[in-house]
This record gives C-alpha cells, structure tokens and sequence, in this order.
C-alpha cells in the first residue's frame, strides 16, 4: 500500500485544515484493528494508484483512531463531523464537503466523487 501522511498532532490537522482554502484535502480515519478499516484503507490507496490523473489534484492524511484518539475527536469538532471509523472526509475551505464511512468506501465511489468535485471547481 501507498504511505499516506499521518497526522498525529493538532498543529498538524489545524494547518492541513487551513491549508483546503487552497486545495482540497481527503482526511481519512482509520481504526488499525478493524477490519472494514483495512478494505477502506486498501480502497483508498487503489483509488491513488487507478486515477492519478484526478487523485493527484487533492491533498490526502490519516488519523489513525486508535493512536491518536484525542485527535480525532478534534477532527469531529473542528469539522463538526460525528465520527465514525473508517471514515473518510471530503474537506474544501475549511468545511467537509463530502464524508462517507465503512463499505461505502470504494474507489470508483471516490473517482466518481472527486471528478464530480472537481467540475464544481474548475479552478483546482
């Protein structure tokens, strides 16, 4: 699998946050010891690997739920996202646009998204 940058401190994720104004971010939740998380983690990675040409226009970090608890309860909060896990988010000028969890994970599901996105933003 493809590494994907970690976030495991505030600092991190408040700049990541920020940093949406200008491109957008999928910030992923994964549970390390779940299973439906692996099948997302494995959806997300093939989703990089099958569409570079729309996959390489956004940002991409993790939070790993079990590691960094604290953290992603303050993903909810700053996002003002219930959690759940796996979930993966959608974040564009500091704001989820889009959020999805477990078996609605999928790669064609999130080229489908990110295509779609990307129209409404032609400026990206």
């Amino acid at each position: 699998m493809q590494a994907l940058p970690i976030i495991a401190t505030e600092e991190q994720l408040i700049s990541l946050i920020q940093q949406t104004d200008e491109r957008p971010l999928w910030l992923y939740k994964h549970n390390t010891n779940c299973g439906s998380s692996r099948v997302a983690h494995l959806a997300l990675n093939q989703f990089l690997t099958r569409y570079p040409h729309v996959s390489s226009r956004f940002s991409y970090a993790v939070v790993r739920v079990l590691e960094e608890k604290a953290l992603s309860g303050k993903v909810a909060e700053l996002l003002q996202t219930p959690h759940k896990s796996p979930q993966i988010l959608l974040v564009y000028k500091q704001k989820v646009v889009w959020n999805s969890s477990h078996q609605q994970i999928n790669s064609v599901q999130l080229s489908q998204l990110a295509q779609h996105f990307l129209q409404q933003n032609p400026s990206l």
